[in-house]
């Protein structure tokens, strides 16, 4: 093995979580095309924290070895090579981490090897387990392919290489082949078909939807997607763009766009019209076979999706959402979940799922630098009766991961521009390497209908540090307005480059001639089909015009962004495409051919059976249910999806999913600003409820669309139609009873739309929901139900304008019930628990109560008549009380009601039913306003009087019935949040999970209020009048991966500064000295994606770059100028102490306690020392953003500990080491730092995503103005 690499071994033990008797080492495998120096070396040593290099005798019999299975090509690779070639050594470097494991004797090796799958991914990795196995691993990497480049498949054999290759082509799309190549006069290549499998794909073609539908009951045909776009028919005032981009582009309030000048760099604003962009896809297959990578990739390519509406875009913010089956966890002991069936080997379990995926979603989002603000999670599984040998199960083996989001779009990029002859066709982004192969033909797939090797083959993975890259290459692009360099833009997909490129050009009536030499590949034996299919992410198509190359190339360099031209538009309608050596033709064929759309099978409607499985059951207490129903996925705790997600990057979220001082996840909708200093933006939120789709898939998308409109009545949105819908669906269409339920599901939300003059402009579908299997001489097979996943977006005038779920107290509480009184518990979380199905679901019996609700409530939140609201849903009232109730920490009594529920039997029916409707607070002082707004409304009834809210010293939850039940909040609590605590004891490290839990509970022991102190008055945070008229420069400082700094030059624009965006490679190649600026800012994010620790290739950059070096270094010795570096540009100046004076005692910063990214809005006290940015704030105590994975600082010398200048706080206001109160585990609750004289400070927590209070999760009301603002008025009124 040593004969053909350089390897480096990390000799720092590492305990493995999964199993704690044995450890595991880093080894860096290192390919290079020169001997490496000594100095070299010990480049190396220092950013890979090697400390020699691995021996023949390092590697025993037993070792076990688990490495990347696309070799030097993992996303860790590509980062660290950015890295290492930026500190000295040539492209020609490779890298590839692996982990070696070795065992401290409590377990054999033949032990460990029955629980492989506890260490490593099968899917992402490989497992080495013997040295003969190690040499093969190494020799296969640097081996090249055998085999045909080109393969040509006979007409006779393509309905056997269709199968063979998984691609999913019809009996109609096969004859269509033939009918074409028999014109064409030859046989087609591999490539073509491969082509062709992926552009006419069910995932990429919507089959099933744009089919003619022919019904029984009618000879007209239409179609499932002409019922959607009456929708658009109906209403379209404000839907600028619908069904023809990426996205639906939708107008919006008129903002304040922030952008930098391309001469200049310095940050500006420009007052325009608004627009907004909305989008939601799934990425359920992916996610089955690989969570993490499935996941992250299904958040990265609707990412790519919203850059790449019109001719550029920026993304705003972001949701995501999961369904599955059950989860099992063990010693959970679930009833409902134990007739659960199991899973096939091929596929993740749910639980595996529920703990990988998120992750993966999460971190791309991190990284990328876009919040996610809302989402769902619910299971939902049922066994049916079996017959004979097969059981089938009602369930979501394949999973249901959507992500969307919302960005912004500028009028003058709104539509493509036409191409024309000669345009260049560029990729811009990463490499092709070999995964993602035929990902969009696997999606139209049933999971289990493929084979296992096509199922790895079929999933991408991620690097959204790239697509991070590629994004400020089309932001900066957006910046340019109307001079922008990009005609017309694809996001590179499902089905990759085959798919991408001849869809620009057809777009304009063209054609393409296109050069695999110019497309970068990370595998050098990649043959045509694989260059040109594969799915590999974070890639774009562009087109321009030939003489804007030199622009875009400038753009792309300052950004570190890829990019290559691989061809250009033709007049000829053809598809060129050559092989490697520019003269072999892989592809020729008339875009005609290629997107002529083969004729779609039509569908025949002939009714609809519906499943009736109602049986005599007996149910389980009040207490009982209560306990189940509070810890269904569907009704728990949400906070360990949440608090692993930046939801403060970007610094325009007005509402994430945390309410109240104590961030309970319980809110009804997000909110996202229009601009960073904007009172109105737009709302977003979610409705779906596939288990009465089981009975009554027409009643399951009513109660959907209802939730909708119940969640975001919070929010004053003024008027139903301004809300817009993204319809997203799952069905079986394997079948023929599931594609009549899914017409009947389309029908009626159509209906429902057009009825309430609401537009649905975006969509999409995914209708291979089925999972099949076979054990001994069982066949195994799981069926999703018709489900329905709204989201809904719309603009707002004000983002303060909303009412949370967050009791006050002293309230009068209502429950406004649009059914009117009916309590029909079909479909509910109450059956879930009984594992029962029942044809008696809820539906919408008056559309008019839609409205009629909708308009109540916009009323109560205008005139400010309640204090809280919230929906009724998962768990029904019970469930919507508690959750109110743990909000504001407020005891909650409901009165008796001999009609309401006089016994158990109505106890359940009354607080279980999960009927649409909401819970208001209403002050007492206003209960006259109400009972008048009440008739005023004509809702009268709709309104049933609950109780009151109470400010009890020990907060409870009592019912006043035949028996008076009490439920401190500490018990239902613990209900509540112990899903949350299970997930996060496997995920993260077991003992801060626990103490969450714990601490989540003790919250809810008293009523006791979190004190928040300001020392200062709020009236004197301003500039001083004498320093009003000059504006001094500051660099806002980034570098590849950073995504925080537009939030921080704004915070410093509104303080009376100048901001300019200054790249370190505007320092490495001599633009700009540091000199000519003021202040230097290094904005939070990822730089270079932390691959080798938080901060460190940024600081390596610096540190091994001698211009750069010592131009920071004569920055940082000025007295007359000063420094901040928060989060990601903290943890890289805590790296550079050797070029900055008097550092000599911060700490460098180490993975969280937990293990695990922490987003959360924590508590920090303000000490007294030197830093200009504190002037005048010691003592107090406030809120505070922290957003980070690595933030525990580690002293060199202990006593360092002592001089931080902010620290965490707990609930009593003390300086605190306790999780999640300190969210990394500093110890001393450390967390922000200073030089000697106060000039250069830095801290983890975020201030400038909260510079205004529209800013805030939660503030106290009599707040003014965000006290974090004062710290940039303080670095002004420091300078001259």
């Amino acid at each position: 093995m040593l004969q053909y690499e350089n390897i480096l071994l990390d000799t720092t033990k590492r305990k493995n979580h999964a199993k704690d008797s044995f450890h595991y080492f880093f080894i860096y495998k290192i390919q290079y095309e020169k001997e490496i120096t000594l100095e070299g070396l010990q480049t190396l040593n220092h950013l890979l924290n090697t400390t020699k290099v691995l021996k023949n005798s390092d590697i025993t019999n037993t070792s076990i070895l688990i490495a990347a299975r696309s070799g030097n090509l993992s996303p860790w690779a590509e980062k660290a090579k950015e890295v290492i070639i930026n500190c000295g050594f040539n492209t020609s470097f490779s890298i590839e981490q692996i982990k070696l494991y070795k065992f401290n004797g409590k377990l054999s090796f033949n032990e460990v090897g029955e629980n492989l799958d506890l260490i490593y991914d099968k899917m992402t990795q490989y497992c080495l387990v013997t040295k003969p196995d190690i040499h093969e691993y190494f020799k296969k990497e640097i081996s090249s392919k055998k085999g045909k480049r080109l393969e040509t498949i006979p007409l006779s054999k393509i309905t056997k290489y269709n199968k063979k290759m998984g691609l999913a082509l019809s009996e109609l799309e096969i004859d269509y082949l033939k009918e074409m190549y028999t014109k064409l006069k030859r046989s087609p290549r591999d490539i073509e078909l491969m082509m062709f499998a992926q552009i006419n794909s069910e995932h990429c073609r919507h089959k099933i939807f744009n089919s003619k539908i022919n019904t029984n009951k009618s000879k007209k045909e239409t179609s499932l997607f002409k019922l959607i776009k009456k929708t658009f028919k109906k209403k379209n005032t404000d839907v600028v763009s619908a069904y023809t981009d990426n996205c639906s582009i939708i107008k919006s309030n008129k903002m304040n766009s922030l952008y930098t000048d391309i001469v200049t760099k310095k940050y500006k604003y420009k007052k325009e019209d608004g627009l907004y962009i909305v989008k939601a896809e799934t990425h359920n297959h992916p996610t089955a076979i690989a969570p993490h990578a499935g996941a992250a990739t299904g958040s990265g390519g609707e990412l790519r999706d919203e850059g790449a509406t019109g001719r550029g875009s920026i993304p705003k913010v972001g949701f995501t959402g999961y369904t599955l089956s059950n989860l099992c966890i063990p010693k959970n002991n679930n009833q409902w979940e134990k007739k659960s069936i199991g899973t096939p080997g091929r596929i993740k379990t749910p639980l595996e799922i529920i703990i990988e995926a998120p992750i993966g979603a999460a971190s791309y989002n991190n990284e990328f630098g876009r919040p996610n603000i809302f989402g769902y999670f619910r299971t939902c599984e049922f066994n049916l009766i079996p017959i004979k040998s097969n059981i089938k199960s009602i369930g979501y083996h394949k999973p249901i991961m959507i992500a969307g989001g919302v960005g912004v779009i500028r009028n003058s990029h709104i539509h493509k521009n036409k191409l024309r002859q000669d345009d260049l066709i560029i990729i811009l982004g990463g490499p092709s390497y070999l995964i993602g192969l035929g990902g969009g033909a696997a999606s139209s797939l049933s999971s289990g209908s493929s084979s296992e090797s096509l199922d790895f083959s079929s999933v991408q993975r991620d690097n959204p540090e790239v697509e991070r890259r590629c994004q400020e290459v089309i932001s900066q692009c957006v910046f340019l307005d109307k001079q922008t360099p990009i005609k017309s833009i694809h996001d590179i997909g499902a089905g990759g480059l085959c798919n991408a490129v001849p869809e620009i050009v057809n777009d304009s009536g063209r054609g393409a001639k296109i050069f695999m030499s110019k497309i970068p590949v990370g595998e050098s034996s990649m043959k045509p089909l694989e260059i040109w299919c594969n799915e590999s992410q974070e890639r774009y198509v562009i087109v321009i015009d030939s003489k804007d190359l030199s622009l875009f190339d400038s753009i792309c360099d300052r950004e570190n962004c890829p990019y290559s031209v691989i061809g250009n538009v033709t007049a000829a309608k053809d598809l060129v495409v050559y092989d490697t050596d520019d003269k072999t033709k892989a592809i020729d064929l008339p875009m005609s051919y290629l997107l002529g759309k083969p004729p779609i099978k039509p569908i025949n409607i002939n009714g609809y059976n519906k499943i009736n499985l109602k049986k005599k059951h007996s149910y389980a207490s009040f207490d009982k249910c209560v306990h189940d129903i509070m810890s269904l996925p569907s009704v728990s705790d949400k906070g360990f999806l949440i608090t692993i997600g930046d939801r403060s990057v970007t610094g325009l979220v007005a509402r994430d999913q945390m309410i109240g001082a104590n961030q309970t996840p319980v809110s009804n909708v997000g909110i996202t600003m229009s601009d960073l200093g904007s009172s109105s933006g737009q709302v977003i939120t979610m409705g779906e409820r596939p288990a009465i789709a089981i009975t009554n898939p027409e009643a399951s998308v009513e109660i959907a669309f209802g939730e909708v409109i119940t969640n975001i009545a919070c929010s004053y949105v003024k008027d139903l139609s301004k809300i817009k819908l993204s319809a997203n669906w799952m069905a079986s269409s394997k079948n023929s009873n599931e594609i009549e339920s899914l017409y009947l599901a389309v029908k009626k939300i159509s209906s429902l739309c057009v009825q309430n003059n609401i537009t649905i402009p975006v969509g999409k579908d995914s209708l291979s929901m089925n999972t099949s299997w076979k054990t001994n001489k069982l066949s195994h097979n799981v069926e999703s139900p018709v489900s329905l996943i709204l989201s809904a977006f719309c603009s707002i005038d004000n983002v303060n304008e909303i009412v949370t779920p967050e009791l006050k107290g002293d309230g009068e509480l209502f429950l406004i019930d649009l059914s009117e009184g009916k309590e029909r518990m079909g479909g509910s979380s109450f059956h879930q628990i009984h594992n029962i199905i029942d044809p008696d679901v809820p539906k919408i019996d008056n559309t008019e109560n839609i409205s009629l609700f909708f308009n109540f409530i916009q009323t109560l939140v205008k005139s400010k008549t309640i204090s809280a609201y919230h929906d009724k849903s998962d768990g029904g009232l019970f469930t919507t009380l508690s959750e109110m109730a743990f909000a504001g920490n407020i005891s909650i009594d409901i009165f008796k009601s001999l009609e309401k529920y006089y016994d158990e039997i109505h106890m359940k029916k009354f607080f279980f039913n999960e009927e649409l409707g909401a819970v208001v607070e209403v002050p007492k002082k206003y209960m006259n306003i109400f009972n008048k707004l009440v008739e005023k409304n004509k809702v009268e009834s709709f309104v049933i009087p609950l109780g009151k809210s109470i400010k009890s010293s020990i907060p409870n939850f009592s019912i006043k019935s035949y028996k008076d039940i009490i439920y401190p909040l500490t018990t239902l609590r613990k209900y509540w949040s112990k899903l949350s605590y299970n997930i996060q004891e496997l995920r993260d490290n077991p003992s801060t999970a626990k103490e969450e839990y714990n601490n989540k509970i003790i919250s809810h022991e008293k009523f006791k209020p979190l004190v928040d102190k300001i020392t200062f008055p709020l009236s004197s945070i301003k500039i001083k009048k004498i320093k009003l008229n000059r504006k001094p420069k500051v660099a806002i400082l980034r570098e590849q991966g950073v995504n925080g700094h537009k939030e921080m030059a704004h915070a410093f624009m509104m303080s009376g500064f100048e901001a300019h965006d200054v790249h370190i490679n505007d320092i490495l190649k001599g633009n700009i000295k540091m000199q000519s600026y003021e202040g230097l800012i290094a904005c939070g994010g990822f730089s270079y994606g932390d691959v080798l620790g938080a901060g460190k290739g940024w600081a390596s950059k610096i540190l091994f770059n001698d211009k750069v070096k010592d131009d920071l270094q004569i920055f940082f010795n000025d007295k007359n100028k000063f420094g901040l570096g928060i989060c990601n540009g903290c943890q890289m100046l805590s790296q550079l102490r050797s070029i900055i004076p008097g550092t000599n005692n911060w700490p460098l910063f180490n993975q969280n306690k937990s293990k695990q990214f922490e987003a959360r809005l924590s508590r920090v006290k303000i000490n007294k020392s030197k830093s200009l940015f504190m002037t005048g704030m010691e003592g107090s105590i406030l809120p505070i953003i922290v957003s980070h994975g690595e933030g525990r600082a580690v002293f060199s010398d202990k006593r360092n500990k002592s001089n931080a200048i902010i620290s965490y706080v707990d609930a009593k206001n003390k300086k605190t080491t306790k999780y999640p109160f300190n969210p990394n585990g500093s110890v001393n609750g450390s967390n922000g730092f200073t030089n000697n004289d106060g000039r250069i400070t830095i801290m983890m927590p975020h201030p400038e995503r909260l510079f205004t209070l529209n800013q805030y999760s939660y503030h106290p009301d009599d707040w003014k103005i965000s006290p974090w603002s004062k710290i940039f008025i303080n670095a002004r009124n420091w300078l001259k």
